[in-house]
């Protein structure tokens, strides 16, 4: 049954990737793109344009992607993540979560669909929301260090201040031993991605998520045969259950945003682009956003309208960096200490609990030349 659904899923994430290309074309990476805006222009009477049948379109594809998720995905990782409810208990790893606002609700970014925020070890009462797309909390605690990263410096910089230039030495687990650097917030390394996205909303008490999350675990209890709350979440399954019921919300959420573009337009807004102005001197500024894998972040210096640095924080960077000079592991690593190995000649145990990240580390490849000669430079004009 699993490998039929999996085969059918290939399928709805076609659809899902064509109603993502009459909006913008080429996924993952958009086509469509603009400094002040995209460049998919809306015209209901016309054929070239982002019309009203286009938009049915779109809406047709999201409601058969929302069928598979609720009716199949999210049900089948219930089933399997109680028939191995034993591994509830491991794969935790670091605790401490941070998921940042989406799905905005106003142009001045402070009304979210979903919130964001920080929770520290684990523990639900201590988190603290961001507020909005521009909040200081966020902007002022996060740095990347680079003591155990093919880097040039042994530093630890906020964003705005970073440097990225490789240096690679042999592969040293005491040293230096991977291109990904270690982000930090307020110094301790976090967890991103659907799961902690789901803590951050429960902790918040945000409607949506706890009903969702409620439900799953509901469902999780029933076929397992014992109760388990939130805290069976910290898990390696438990990223799984988050991201199947992030998905589901997702696409109720799609299909809310949808309508809000339908009305929008039918008020005759037909507006894709504000023209950015560029003042002189530095200016420094920074975008979050919550991608498929969790938190990312763009910051950016412009000098007199010229880009001056440029640095993404990307959640696989999160999730994957190394230890710091406190000997801090990011998630991948925390995350699999204690676990049990049936056999250490095949660890497929590593591979499930660092699968249950949906690792891509694409950010992280680099191409060197071992003489140290320039194979390519990228000038910004």
């Amino acid at each position: 049954m699993a490998v039929s659904h999996y085969l059918e899923a290939l399928d709805y994430q076609r659809k899902a990737n064509q109603a993502l290309a009459i909006f913008s074309g080429k996924n993952p990476h958009v086509q469509n793109m603009s400094v002040g805006g995209v460049t998919t222009s809306i015209n209901p009477d016309n054929e070239t344009a982002l019309n009203m049948e286009r938009l049915y379109w779109i809406k047709q594809l999201v409601e058969e992607v929302r069928g598979f998720i609720q009716q199949v995905y999210l049900p089948d990782v219930i089933a399997i993540g109680a028939l191995y409810k034993d591994w509830l208990s491991y794969g935790a790893g670091v605790t401490n979560y941070l998921a940042v606002p989406d799905m905005v609700l106003d142009s001045a970014s402070t009304k979210f669909d979903l919130p964001g925020g920080t929770i520290m070890g684990g523990d639900l009462s201590t988190v603290k929301q961001f507020t909005s797309f521009n909040d200081p909390y966020f902007r002022d605690n996060i740095e990347e260090e680079i003591s155990r990263s093919w880097y040039k410096g042994d530093w630890s910089r906020h964003p705005y201040d970073e440097e990225t230039v490789p240096d690679y030495s042999e592969f040293d687990s005491e040293g230096k031993y991977t291109w990904l650097k270690a982000p930090r917030f307020q110094g301790k390394p976090m967890q991103v991605g659907p799961l902690a996205q789901l803590m951050v909303g429960y902790a918040t008490g945000h409607e949506m998520t706890v009903k969702n999350v409620d439900s799953a675990l509901a469902r999780v209890s029933a076929v397992a045969g014992v109760k388990v709350g939130p805290e069976v979440l910290h898990s390696t399954p438990g990223r799984h259950l988050a991201r199947a019921v992030r998905a589901s919300m997702l696409a109720d959420l799609a299909l809310k945003h949808w309508q809000h573009l339908v009305d929008n337009i039918a008020t005759g807004d037909l507006e894709i682009f504000v023209p950015p102005t560029f003042p002189k001197g530095e200016q420094r500024g920074f975008s979050m956003h919550e991608a498929p894998r969790g938190a990312l972040s763009h910051w950016i210096v412009i000098n007199d309208g010229k880009i001056k640095n440029y640095q993404c924080v990307v959640p696989s960077t999160w999730n994957a960096g190394p230890r710091d000079k406190q000997d801090q592991a990011g998630p991948y690593e925390a995350s699999l200490i204690d676990n049990p190995i049936a056999d250490a000649e095949r660890p497929l145990e590593v591979l499930r609990t660092i699968h249950s990240f949906d690792p891509c580390i694409a950010c992280a490849v680099h191409t060197v030349d071992p003489e140290g000669r320039v194979i390519h430079k990228v000038k910004v004009v």
